[in-house]
């Protein structure tokens, strides 16, 4: 699918980045309950301790939720997704409520009818009809709706706007190929001995990387067959052309990191640093920037993803959905909350607003670009109600926003993508620790172990 991302309202979420909205209750939506008795409902979702501010905001919007609808309870849960151990919880009935699941799951979790539909409660919320139809396809099944999404983000090129000045570069043209990529590493590092370029490599990261990089290639991980069922081909050539243009830096140019045993905070930590040149990333990224790791605003770029041929990026993002356990009476509680916490800040303008100012006050980073959950007029409104109080700097992501705008937007592998990833780490690990490592052998390695997930996740 090709969108035009936006200015957003509210902060993007990945698998790996927690969302950590402000609270806000100006908003056009009347959340009202609409059960006859009691109901309490267990939600995914809340911010970490280390996140105080946005955790408390999270309970913040409990209570006023709570308030605006009296018949509903709403207890947060620490849990965080594991596609493995949820399978079972899911089974057994011990999941939340609420699950807040990456986008690469949903498939597996409407084959095996572990989640609720939500045709119905969907179509009774306020914006349902100003929906992004794209962005909920991936959702459904046998025509129903399973899931809604939370936010949906594209990758890009994170960069060090310091570091490419220093190295007689412009940081206002960065690359938009790998092969631009593999120049300006190597003049970083020749330059400031910098590496010019990080990539990730464990806990699923390398795999989930691998797997963009295959895609800007023009190639794809899984393929859908005729009998309905996908299969699975990371050994294929366009992955391999990917790992070859990494060898290519890390071994000949010498432009990478020599620590390649790097997971998401690693890499993330180190860029904020000036560490490192150059990071495979998404906008979202630029929250944690600035708070967690006290990244310089002035020095953070961000760019589309590089192209070799395949002009498309990999997009991800969060899913809520509902426990097929649920009753009726908590599903449609569930939906509400959905639309309460995570919806109305990027439909409501009056919730946008609010919110980005709020946002603004606590130093949270206001108008960093997402993939559009809603038509563009709705965009437009937000855009307009949230500008007074966006805090970046927008020309520092306008490489980005020019540049993804003209790529496809691909998916993750729809079917157990995290154990895919998981399949891949060693081979990316591989060719960034072994000078000798063929990439070839590499993937043919990790071929059996990604065919028996998608198998396992198909039966």
């Amino acid at each position: 699918m090709k969108m035009n991302l936006r200015w957003g309202a509210a902060l993007a979420a990945s698998a790996a980045v927690g969302l950590a909205l402000s609270a806000c209750t100006a908003s056009g939506s009347t959340a009202t309950s609409t059960s006859s008795g009691p109901v309490t409902i267990t939600v995914m979702g809340i911010p970490a301790t280390t996140k105080p501010a946005a955790r408390q905001a999270f309970m913040d919007d409990i209570a006023a939720f709570e308030k605006a609808n009296p018949n509903i309870t709403v207890t947060p849960t620490d849990e965080k997704w594991n596609p493995q151990s949820y399978v079972t919880e899911l089974a057994g009935g011990t999941a939340p409520t609420l699950l807040w699941v990456p986008l690469t799951d949903p498939p597996g979790l409407i084959a095996r009818k572990q989640v609720a539909d939500l045709t119905d409660d969907f179509a009774q919320l306020p914006a349902s009809k100003q929906f992004n139809t794209k962005t909920l396809e991936p959702l459904k099944g046998d025509g129903k709706l399973y899931g809604i999404p939370t936010a949906e983000y594209a990758l890009g090129l994170a960069y060090n706007r310091d570091l490419f000045t220093k190295a007689g570069l412009d940081p206002d043209k960065p690359p938009t190929t790998w092969k631009q990529v593999e120049s300006a590493a190597k003049k970083i590092t020749e330059a400031t001995g910098v590496p010019g370029f990080a990539e990730m490599t464990a806990k699923s990261s390398g795999g989930w990387h691998l797997t963009a990089g295959t895609y800007s290639y023009g190639g794809t991980m899984e393929t859908l067959g005729k009998g309905g069922k996908y299969s699975v081909q990371v050994d294929n050539p366009d992955a391999v052309s990917y790992l070859k243009q990494l060898q290519t830096m890390r071994w000949k140019d010498k432009s990478m990191s020599e620590n390649a045993l790097l997971g998401y905070d690693d890499i993330n930590s180190g860029f904020a640093a000036g560490k490192y040149a150059m990071i495979i990333s998404a906008p979202d990224y630029y929250t944690n920037y600035i708070q967690q790791y006290q990244g310089d605003p002035n020095s953070f770029g961000i760019t589309a993803y590089p192209q070799a041929g395949g002009n498309t990026t990999l997009a991800g993002g969060s899913v809520a959905m509902v426990n097929a356990k649920a009753t009726k009476a908590q599903t449609a509680a569930a939906v509400k909350w959905i639309d309460y916490r995570w919806l109305r800040p990027q439909y409501d303008t009056k919730a946008a607003s609010s919110l980005a100012k709020s946002n603004a006050a606590a130093n949270i980073p206001v108008g960093i670009p997402a993939v559009p959950l809603f038509n563009t007029a709705t965009q437009d409104k937000i855009a307009a109600a949230i500008n007074p109080y966006v805090t970046i700097k927008t020309a520092n992501f306008a490489p980005f926003i020019n540049g993804t705008a003209k790529l496809q937007l691909q998916a993750e592998p729809p079917v157990a993508a995290q154990l895919v990833y998981q399949a891949l780490d060693p081979v990316m690990q591989a060719v960034l620790t072994r000078q000798d490592a063929d990439p070839e052998t590499e993937l043919k390695k990790a071929q059996s172990a990604a065919e028996q997930a998608v198998a396992q996740a198909q039966q």
